[in-house]
Parts: C-alpha cells; sequence; structure tokens
C-alpha cells in the first residue's frame, strides 16, 4: 500500500523529478568544465549518493515498516561516512582524479540514479519492489534523461568534432522517443515503435553518409560509430524480445547503456580509437555486419508491429516461412534448418525489404547527386524506382499481387521466387520469366537485372557500399577475382549452384503432379533453395565485402539469377566502347579499370586492342564511363544497334 495519498504522487513525483534534474545538470555542467582532483571526486560522491538513495528508498516504499526504514537510513549514513574518507584523505594533495574512467563512471551513475529513481516511483504507486530495468519504464525516467541529454549535447557543442555533434543529434530523439514510457498503452508502443524505426533508418544513412564524406582522411571516427551502432542494435533487440518474450528488460539495459554512453562522449569527446573504413577490412566488417543484425532485427520487430508476425515464441516459431522442426531431428540437421528458417523469413519479409529499400535506396539517391554521366543517373534513377514498384509495389500490394505467380518476369529471381514449380504457372509464370529476362538480357546486357532490377544494386551503389568496391584490390579473395577471366572455382561454383537449383525444379514438378513426394522437412526443395541463395546466403556475401571484395554474387558465381542473365548478355548486343583507342594507348591512371565495382581490370588492354570490351563479368554498372576522364568510354546495346541501322545518315 502506497504511503502518498493517490491524489498527492504527482506533485510529489514532479518535484523530485525536476529536483533530480537540476541537480544532475548541475553535476554535469562541473564536469563538462573540467573540474578535477577533489573537486571531481566529490561529484563522484554526489552522484553515487542519488545511486544509493534511490536505491534504498525503492526498498522502503515497497515494504515500508521499521526493518527497510533501518535499512535506508544505515545504508545512506554509511554511504555518507564512509565514502568521504578517501576524499578527505587527499584533501591535502594534488591529486588528478579526471580520466576516461572516472568521467564513464560518472556517466553510468547519472543514467543509473535516474533508473533507480524510477524503480522508486514505482514501488511508491505500487507497494511492490522493482528493479532499475522496470525504473525505465515510465515518463518521468525520460523527462529527466531527456533533459539532461539535452543540456549535455547544448552544453558542449562548441568542444565536440562535427561527426559527433551529428550522432549525438541523432541518438537523441531516437532515445527521446520510447515505447517504454507508455508501456501498458498497446497504441502508443506501436505507433512510437514505427516512429522510433523510421529515425533509426534516417540516422543509419546519416551515419553511413558521415563515414562515406570523411572516406578520404586518413582517419575517422570509426570506433564511436561503431559504439552508436551497438547501442542501436541493443534498442532493437531491446523491441524484438518484448515482442517474442513479453519482457522490455533488454530495452530498458539499452536505454541506460544509450544514455550513459551520451553522456560520456559529450563529456569526453570521440573515441581515441579511429580508423579508415576504406582500409580497415575488420573493422568495415564488425561494422557492417553489426548494421545488418540491426537492420534484421528491426525488420522483424516492424514485422511484428504490422502483423505478419505473430507475437509470443510459439507464434513466431509458427509465423516462420519454413516451418520450425525439433532440433534434433537428424542429428541436429533440424537445428540447422530452423535457424535458416528464422533468418530467411525477415530477411525475406516485405518490412525488411522496405526498410533495407529505404535505406539502401536513400544511399543510391545521395549517389545520383555525385555521379555526372546522364546515362548513369537515368540508371541509377531507374534502379531506385525498380526496387520499389518491382521489388515492392507490384508484387505486395498492386492489383496484380493475386495474380502475380502467372506474369512473365514476376519470378524475379527465377526459381523458388513465389513458390514451387505447379503445371498451373509454369509456362507463363517460370518459364515466361527466363524468356523474357534472357531477351533482355540479349538486347541490353545482364545490366537490366543486375544493376537495375535486382535488389542486389541497390544495395551495392550507394553511396557508403560502393565506396567499398576498393577491397576487391586490397582483400585476398577479392584480388583472386579481378579480370574478365572466369576462373575454375567460379565455374564449379555457379554450376553447383545451378545443379542443385535445377535439380529440385525437376523434384519439385514431379511432386505437384503427384510422381514423387520429396521435401526438405516439409518444404518444397526449390523454395528451400531459393530461401537459402538469396534470403540466407546472399547477405553473407554482402556483410563479407571487406574480405571477398564488392559484387561477389557476380564475380564469384554465387547467384544462379545473375548467371542466367550474364550468359545471355555475353551473346547478346552489350558492350563498352571508345571513342579513340589511342586515348586508352597514351592514358596514365587507367581510372576505368581502378572504379568496377566487378574488378574488370583488362578491360584497357581490349579497348586499345579491339576498340571495345565485352565481357561474361561485365553488368555495365558505368563506373568506367564515369571515372574515364577523357569522356572515352561508351555503352553500347539495342538503342545503339537500332540507331547504327535506322538513325538519319
Amino acid at each position: 500500500m502506497s504511503l502518498i495519498p493517490q491524489g498527492e504522487q504527482l506533485l510529489v513525483f514532479f518535484s523530485i523529478a525536476f529536483i533530480m534534474t537540476v541537480f544532475s545538470i548541475y553535476l554535469i555542467y562541473l564536469v563538462k568544465r573540467g573540474i578535477d582532483g577533489i573537486g571531481l571526486l566529490l561529484v563522484l560522491y554526489l552522484s553515487g549518493s542519488m545511486v544509493v538513495m534511490f536505491a534504498t528508498l525503492s526498498v522502503f516504499f515497497s515494504s515500508p515498516n521499521q526493518t527497510t526504514e533501518a535499512l535506508a537510513l544505515a545504508s545512506n549514513s554509511a554511504y555518507m561516512v564512509f565514502g568521504l574518507v578517501p576524499i578527505l584523505m587527499r584533501m591535502n594533495r594534488g591529486v588528478k582524479v579526471r580520466n576516461w574512467v572516472t568521467l564513464l563512471v560518472f556517466a553510468v551513475t547519472m543514467a543509473l540514479s535516474e533508473a533507480l529513481m524510477g524503480e522508486t516511483f514505482y514501488a511508491m504507486s505500487t507497494g511492490h519492489l522493482g528493479n532499475p530495468l522496470l525504473g525505465v519504464e515510465n515518463y518521468w525516467y525520460f523527462g529527466v534523461m531527456i533533459s539532461e541529454m539535452a543540456f549535455t549535447l547544448l552544453y558542449s557543442w562548441r568542444t565536440l568534432t562535427q561527426p559527433l555533434k551529428n550522432f549525438l543529434t541523432v541518438a537523441l530523439p531516437i532515445m527521446a522517443i520510447s515505447p517504454v514510457i507508455l508501456p501498458s498503452n498497446p497504441s502508443f508502443v506501436t505507433d512510437v515503435i514505427w516512429l522510433n524505426a523510421s529515425l533509426m533508418i534516417v540516422a543509419t544513412v546519416l551515419i553511413y553518409e558521415a563515414l562515406y564524406r570523411s572516406r578520404l582522411r586518413p582517419v575517422q571516427e570509426t570506433m564511436t560509430s561503431l559504439e552508436l551502432m551497438l547501442i542501436f542494435t541493443a534498442m532493437m533487440g531491446g523491441i524484438f524480445f518484448y515482442y517474442l518474450l513479453g519482457s522490455w528488460y533488454l530495452f530498458d539495459f539499452s536505454m541506460i547503456a544509450g544514455m550513459s554512453w551520451f553522456i560520456y562522449r559529450a563529456l569526453v569527446g570521440p573515441s581515441h580509437v579511429k580508423g579508415n573504413y576504406t582500409r580497415d577490412s575488420k573493422w568495415t566488417f564488425s561494422f557492417v555486419a553489426l548494421t545488418f543484425v540491426m537492420e534484421w532485427l528491426m525488420g522483424g520487430v516492424l514485422d511484428f508491429a504490422s502483423g505478419i508476425l505473430t507475437p509470443g515464441l510459439s507464434g513466431f516459431l509458427s509465423s516462420l516461412s519454413l516451418g520450425f522442426v525439433n532440433p534434433s531431428t537428424d542429428l541436429g540437421i533440424g537445428a540447422l534448418f530452423d535457424f535458416l528458417s528464422i533468418v530467411g523469413t525477415i530477411t525475406g519479409s516485405l518490412w525488411f525489404l522496405i526498410m533495407m529499400g529505404s535505406e539502401m535506396g536513400l544511399l543510391a539517391v545521395f549517389r545520383i547527386w555525385q555521379v555526372r554521366l546522364r546515362e548513369n543517373k537515368f540508371r541509377l534513377a531507374l534502379m531506385v524506382s525498380a526496387y520499389a514498384i518491382y521489388t515492392i509495389y507490384l508484387p505486395s500490394f498492386s492489383p496484380l499481387s493475386s495474380r502475380i505467380d502467372y506474369i512473365p518476369y514476376m519470378w524475379s529471381m527465377g526459381l523458388g521466387t513465389l513458390g514451387p514449380v505447379t503445371p498451373q504457372y509454369l509456362l507463363t509464370g517460370i518459364i515466361g520469366t527466363y524468356v523474357v529476362s534472357a531477351v533482355l538480357s540479349f538486347l541490353f546486357g545482364s545490366r537490366q537485372i543486375c544493376s537495375v532490377t535486382c535488389t542486389a544494386p541497390t544495395m551495392y551503389q550507394g553511396t557508403f557500399y560502393d565506396s567499398l568496391k576498393t577491397f576487391n584490390r586490397s582483400s585476398k579473395l577479392g584480388r583472386k577475382t579481378l579480370t574478365s577471366r572466369l576462373r575454375p572455382w567460379y565455374k564449379v561454383i555457379a554450376l553447383s549452384v545451378w545443379g542443385t537449383l535445377l535439380a529440385s525444379g525437376v523434384i519439385s514438378y514431379l511432386d505437384q503432379v503427384g510422381v514423387l513426394n520429396i521435401t526438405l522437412f516439409g518444404v518444397d526443395p526449390t523454395q528451400f533453395l531459393y530461401s537459402f541463395y538469396f534470403n540466407f546466403l546472399w547477405y553473407i556475401v554482402f556483410i563479407s565485402i571487406p574480405f571477398m571484395g564488392s559484387y561477389a554474387c557476380v564475380t564469384q558465381g554465387w547467384c544462379s539469377w545473375g548467371t542466367f542473365n550474364q550468359f545471355f548478355g555475353s551473346l547478346g548486343l552489350f558492350r563498352l566502347k571508345v571513342r579513340d583507342p589511342a586515348t586508352c594507348l597514351s592514358c596514365k591512371t587507367v581510372d576505368c579499370a581502378n572504379a568496377c565495382p566487378v574488378g574488370l581490370t583488362d578491360m584497357r588492354t581490349s579497348f586499345i586492342k579491339k576498340g571495345e570490351f565485352k565481357a561474361f563479368k561485365c553488368i555495365g554498372v558505368g563506373d568506367c564511363a564515369e571515372a574515364c576522364p577523357y569522356d572515352n568510354i561508351m555503352f553500347y546495346d539495342v538503342r545503339s544497334w537500332v540507331r547504327e541501322r535506322f538513325g538519319k545518315k
């Protein structure tokens, strides 16, 4: 039972929160001004006193009696006395205690004291003992937190580097707009989750851009970027596990950690650990992999919020696209199947694709502003539009969505894209897609898929990820994929992928007509392989750019749809031509080869000998033409062929 009447609680809580805010801001002010020695020790002593005070008060108000009252008084008295001893012992010494450890301790005690204040309010309201994580779940905590973080940012503004200003500025609203401000209001929680995810997408793009724009500098705020992405990942993980397990505790922890990081970085500045992402493969892999985990969690959160996934552990498992089996099935193979099903369910989901398209699409739009050739601007614009229309709108929202299986070219990645190989849409849907795509690749080159309508180019060709093509030459495996030559292991990979896909297609068809009954844990073999290759393996290849080089799906033969279109593109009209081979002969920079995201470093030789370049792996990105300082490279496809034969002489 609460000791404070219900009608007076609001006034009491407001008064405590207001005093807490003013007092905490004053301590932050002192620390930011550079206080050291005994003064800093006193600040740490006072911040620690708030932690002890609220921790003991929460125990008292949860069970008000003489024992808990004595415990609270004794604990606070002991802290006041024994906490002063080390300070008094240093009174006559010129001690310097200001370092990263003491400032981190201060930042953590600031965040923890606010959580304990929230826990105390919980105990006062309910008469039950909570915990610091539960103390985060109220608007009083966020009111104090936002005030302190905003003050810290504004007061520290002039001393911060520009990247850190950007990072803290985008982090503040994301942490401030939290679903646990009103955790018992489902509508509020859902609305805030959508808003929070939208802000985090924008923030992620800004982090990418901050790194990209400083890529030519010797060092960047790489570790600070990684720290912020870790906070975002923890936040999204917290919301994901709320939907999965019904608990906000992981999210609450991310809030305390996030506020501690925010105050610490505003006081101290960016991390001293710096680097350059275009040269540090290990850091870049860590950053890209962590960002993908955050994006995967966000995709899952949005799927839960939109009703695609059913909340709760059992509901989630029942929503998996490939199903769920006993992990011990077939000597543990069931566990691998379940892992693939869990990962692929989200990476293949509508809201994951929308979220990734929004994020990567913005980076691609920024790239459009940077390229100078009209052909490249048009292709990039068409690429972004294709993602929105071809990948998202037509299959999911258009009037044609219910009949999409029967439409040629709509099986966007070939076999398994929309379902098993059934007789009713084998001819028009599946075979029609392969025929139409083969014709388009013959006329325009495989760029019509690999540089326009596939989701991969939107992922690869935005500003940040395009700059990672430097790893084509600096990574050990990337160097092995250079030039237009198809190495033996490329052929083995491509033929293996196609062999499994064709075999699964035949089995799938025979299953559908009743001749066979072969499945993989109850899943059609083509759908299983589609999920494995495109919802799982492709993303492994993508996040491994620092070790495998850019466009490894093209350079290493992992993508069956890519190799199919590259084959017909190599037979067709598309090629790169030069206006004057002599210009290539005298060129000293060879910028064309260095700019190629696929690593076709031998194009100059072909330009000199033949006046053109045609290769199986060339997907017509156009970076070579963009980089040529002489504007000597031009695209040749069916449009050029028509102009040659029917144009005016």
